[in-house]
């Protein structure tokens, strides 16, 4: 595993008494691993997918029913607020899950399912299930999904080497 940032210290540091500290005796030895790509990749995936999660509720599913079935958008927004957070958390986890397999492919499977149980599950706690809500919030969620798991795969892609940035200017690129 290629790490993303390296911490080299060649100085001691000191306190006012004179006093060094062990922790910085030892790195000025070794080297300190900052970040692994992986985990931010895994983070800011999670992130992106908790804010796919809020559109989705405030303008996605509104704008989705308002445009085919009609309706008032601000009330739509209304009824879906009290989900607003439950949905972030599930679309992040679901992010974080696409973020540690990076393929488009399984991006849009696993965002495009989380899609349709959070458009059924809105549709039928939120919207009070009426089958035309329910097509419309699943069909909206399914697509936003699957395009969203795509988009986040593909802009943090799994190959650790395409992205590497060296901050050791000491160490050869790879």
């Amino acid at each position: 595993m290629i790490n993303m940032a390296y911490v080299s210290i060649n100085y001691p540091l000191q306190f006012e008494d004179g006093v060094r500290m062990k922790f910085f005796e030892k790195a000025a030895k070794r080297e300190v691993t900052v970040f692994k790509r992986k985990n931010i990749r895994k983070f800011v995936a999670a992130l992106l997918g908790m804010a796919a999660g809020m559109s989705l509720t405030t303008t996605i599913i509104p704008t989705a029913i308002t445009s085919f079935i009609g309706g008032d958008h601000f009330e739509i927004r209304f009824l879906l607020a009290d989900y607003f957070a439950h949905t972030a958390l599930f679309w992040g986890t679901a992010g974080w899950a696409v973020g540690k397999i990076a393929s488009p492919r399984y991006g849009a499977i696993v965002l495009g399912s989380v899609g349709a149980i959070s458009g059924l599950l809105l549709g039928i706690a939120a919207l009070g299930g009426a089958p035309n809500l329910l097509i419309v919030s699943v069909l909206s969620a399914v697509v936003y999904g699957a395009i969203g798991g795509m988009i986040i795969s593909g802009i943090l892609p799994g190959d650790d080497e395409r992205l590497m940035i060296n901050f050791d200017k000491n160490k050869a690129e790879p």
